[in-house]
């Protein structure tokens, strides 16, 4: 079974969620959340500072190492508020790959809210018409969809670490400062009411961890959580909750302090900073829109990325051919990274395109050059199960002697041989498995190698040129 790793990098934290991919489904595996604050560690002109950095690359490092762990070697990360509105979030998401091996993808509002909403309908029942109130800790979201999809997305920068900093700097809050809040948020929302008004058979839904801490509390004060351990951890997805108790709820948060909010049964010591702003928040948008309860959903972001990745493989295996089945089973078996493969299968193929239009190549009209190309490309890095040292090796000999479908012999090796020179090192008079190719097959091993190495023919080396290294025998 195919295993997958993701995470969201947010403005208050970061999550990571491991999962195996089953039929009609997933199973979580692995799930762990870091405190980042990265609200909290911007300058003066929004950028993230040093210690900014120095939260993410130590966090994200534990998460692909428990990822690798898992037999998982690739780690998709997107990233929201925090880093798409920082001056120098792109920067920093290149270091991030450059130093730590993982690249966080800088997403948009809108595709953040219809992650969030492929992630909730897979926690709660949607019905015809739904609207999904997703809070961070930079932006707010406001996604309306029906039983499958989302149709409209507003994202705004409401989150609560945002409002915590802006309005609600003193403990506790000052009344003047509430209302300043409150106002700040009518006026961004009022613009978009007409999308988002609910109607008499809206369901409200509301995902984040602020929505979570909020049900938690009154959970525990009607009695509903008990007592016991087995109680705290039990899921609140699906748990329903009024506009009205939350309008109580502030008021009786508002006048404590941080410390003693941490104390408050059911809440997360945590989000004792940040709850008031992010409650307040929520209760003037729901007030607005018209949403007289809303019920929690357990899925968003993390679990919405997760569904994407799924749905596009599904998409990608369903029309494969017998061949290729034997190929991604085989890339499977030897755990390479399946989205890498893919990658550099379908650039391949896309560069192969071009020079047959540009009548560099012979036409391919039954697909064979194609079909051989992209099995190389899809195995080329297999041998790294055995070592990363001469793996372009271990990568040949795995492919001859693995049992791969769908190909005669003479096809089957020339597939090992692609893979084999997709290295800088060209093939040598002293390789003799190269050597007892036939000349034309040469030649095809040749113009793969040129495809594969992004169209760039390498020079020639004369006989006096080529060292007399034993890595490249």
């Amino acid at each position: 079974m195919m295993r997958v790793a993701v995470a969201d990098v947010g403005t208050n934290s970061t999550h990571l969620l491991i999962a195996e991919a089953r039929p009609g489904g997933f199973l979580v595996l692995d799930a762990l959340k870091d405190r980042t604050r990265l609200g909290e560690c911007l300058d003066a002109r929004g950028n993230i500072t040093d210690e900014g950095y120095s939260r993410l690359s130590r966090t994200l490092r534990q998460f692909r190492e428990l990822a690798a762990s898992l037999g998982v070697p690739e780690l998709r990360v997107y990233a929201t508020s925090a880093m798409r509105g920082a001056p120098n979030g792109e920067e920093m998401a290149q270091r991030l790959q450059r130093e730590v091996g993982v690249y966080p993808q800088l997403i948009s509002g809108e595709r953040e809210g219809r992650l969030t909403y492929l992630g909730a309908a897979g926690s709660v029942q949607f019905g015809p018409d739904n609207l999904l109130l997703d809070l961070g800790g930079g932006s707010l979201e406001l996604v309306r969809g029906d039983a499958r999809q989302a149709h409209t997305v507003l994202s705004l920068p409401l989150g609560s670490v945002r409002m915590q900093l802006r309005y609600l700097m003193h403990e506790p809050p000052r009344q003047r400062d509430l209302e300043a809040l409150r106002g700040y948020v009518r006026g961004m929302l009022e613009p978009h009411l007409d999308a988002f008004r609910a109607g008499e058979d809206t369901r409200i839904f509301g995902s984040s961890g602020t929505f979570e801490t909020l049900a938690e509390v009154m959970l525990t004060r009607s009695g509903d959580r008990g007592g016991s351990r087995a109680s705290e951890e039990r899921s609140i997805n699906g748990v329903l909750f009024s506009t009205a108790d939350l309008g109580t709820l502030i008021g009786e948060l508002r006048r404590m302090t941080p410390a003693r909010r941490a104390k408050v049964p059911g809440l997360d010591p945590r989000r004792a900073d940040i709850i008031v702003a992010g409650a307040v928040v929520l209760h003037t948008a729901l007030e607005l829109v018209g949403a007289a309860q809303v019920r929690v959903s357990e899925g968003a972001l993390r679990e919405g990325m997760l569904a994407e990745y799924l749905l596009e493989q599904e998409s990608w295996t369903s029309g494969l051919s017998a061949r290729e089945r034997s190929v991604l089973e085989l890339a499977e078996r030897f755990g390479a990274n399946l989205a890498h493969a893919r990658q550099v299968s379908v650039l391949s193929g896309t560069l192969l395109e071009r020079l047959e239009r540009l009548e560099v190549l012979p036409p391919d009209p039954d697909h064979t050059a194609r079909s051989l190309l992209s099995a190389a490309a899809a195995l080329h890095e297999i041998g790294q199960i055995v070592a990363q040292s001469s793996h372009h090796k271990h990568s040949a000999y795995l492919i001859r002697h693995a049992g791969l479908r769908g190909y005669d012999p003479a096809q089957v090796e020339l597939i090992a041989q692609i893979a084999r020179y997709h290295r800088r090192s060209m093939p040598k008079p002293s390789h003799a498995e190269y050597a007892a190719l036939s000349a034309a097959a040469q030649k095809q091993v040749l113009s793969a190698r040129r495809r594969a190495a992004g169209g760039r023919w390498p020079r020639p080396q004369s006989q006096s040129e080529r060292p007399d290294s034993r890595s490249d025998a």
